[in-house]
């Protein structure tokens, strides 16, 4: 008997689960297209993006969208391109548009003889169509005698910060104020850049404990300062976020040609804010990859009550979702506290409520009499 019992629960779960976990697979092959290789490592390669080593049908057919799987490391490791961009692959996300890149860190080294080659290395960046993500990633410089800066490749622009102090005794871990560290925004439609520094006395007056320079763009909360970086720095690598879209055209501008506009059924289009091109996402009510065919499917709201604002009964439809109350209430069966009116009682119901609480209470208290006063 408790053997069939335990069966029964095993089936009775794996009939609630089976479906979620269905519906589950189903976003992740949703992220692909069919025939075409779905991952490189740890990466998900979501279309539009594809593999180096898949048919041309798999991405679009720009440098920037072709994932170089480096089959020689176990795992392997995804590259922007090809491998010689040193661009690492870390996440693709479809929604937010937004890839995580790995970038090399930059620094100029002193000694007692003054400037030291042998250490020092300034990195430039190339993006010929993503953008740096100017509201995810921030300019950081530190040391005691350094002024960095992130110059434009065309020279169109520069910017950057001093950080400056005479003794490790004012620096405080944490704090990127100008102190030992010093940090600032990066500007929208920035797709390069070369690191270079300035120091006012070669780290001459600091050297015991602050020999080098070092300046880097990094996806903001990465990093976090420590008063022992000034003396070694072990952050060589830093994750950057860029922004992706689809192509230089509007929206309105690429709806004009429906054999290349790239948004399907249940998507809305939004011009890029960093960058150019058009962006597609999933409609409201809808989820998974906008640049498939059928890649936006429909999220059951019912399946999850933090989906959903029902205190009554839940009805799943198309993008959406309604809200009911059982027989005898009436109302909009939406929780109250907002819009939501709930569900009422109504007054026959609630009358055969009354009725049949004050039968339950008056019968207990009869029961309780006898029981303690017996005739």
């Amino acid at each position: 008997m408790v053997m069939h019992e335990l069966l029964l629960k095993v089936v009775v779960l794996v009939a609630l689960l089976g479906p979620y976990h269905n519906h589950i697979a189903e976003a992740d092959d949703l992220m692909t297209k069919p025939g075409c290789r779905s991952s490189c490592g740890h990466l998900v390669i979501p279309y539009p993006f594809g593999s180096s080593d898949s048919s041309s049908d798999c991405r679009i057919d720009r440098p920037s969208f072709i994932v170089y799987c480096d089959n020689s490391t176990n795992p392997p490791v995804p590259y922007m391109n090809d491998k010689s961009s040193n661009l690492q692959i870390l996440d693709i996300f479809v929604e937010r548009h937004e890839m995580r890149l790995t970038v090399w860190t930059g620094q100029e080294c002193f000694n007692s003889s003054g400037y030291d080659a042998s250490l020092s290395f300034y990195p430039w960046i190339f993006l010929p169509e993503f953008p740096f993500s100017s509201t995810k990633n921030k300019f950081t410089a530190l040391g005691c005698d350094t002024l960095a800066a992130l110059i434009d490749s065309s020279g169109e622009f520069s910017f950057g910060c001093m950080s400056s102090c005479s003794n490790v005794s004012d620096v405080s871990d944490g704090l990127c104020t100008g102190i030992g560290c010093c940090e600032t925004s990066i500007p929208r439609n920035t797709f390069n850049y070369n690191i270079s520094f300035w120091s006012f006395s070669n780290h001459s007056k600091v050297l015991d404990f602050n020999p080098c320079s070092h300046a880097f763009v990094a996806e903001i909360g990465s990093y976090n300062f420590s008063i022992g970086d000034l003396r070694q720095f072990t952050f060589k690598k830093a994750p950057l976020v860029v922004d992706w879209a689809i192509g230089n055209q509007t929206c309105e501008e690429a709806k004009k040609n429906n054999t290349s506009y790239m948004c399907t059924k249940n998507t809305n289009c939004n011009d890029a804010e960093n960058g150019s091109g058009y962006k597609c996402t999933c409609s409201e009510g809808y989820q998974g990859n906008p640049y498939l065919k059928k890649g936006c499917h429909d999220i059951d709201e019912c399946a999850d009550p933090a989906l959903n604002q029902c205190e009554g009964k839940c009805h799943n439809t198309e993008g959406g979702y309604t809200c009911s109350c059982p027989k005898g209430h009436h109302g909009d069966g939406k929780k109250g506290g907002g819009d939501g009116q709930g569900c009422i009682a109504n007054p026959s119901q609630l009358m055969k409520i009354l009725v049949c609480k004050f039968f339950h209470f008056t019968w207990t208290s009869l029961v309780k009499n006898i029981y303690y006063y017996p005739s």
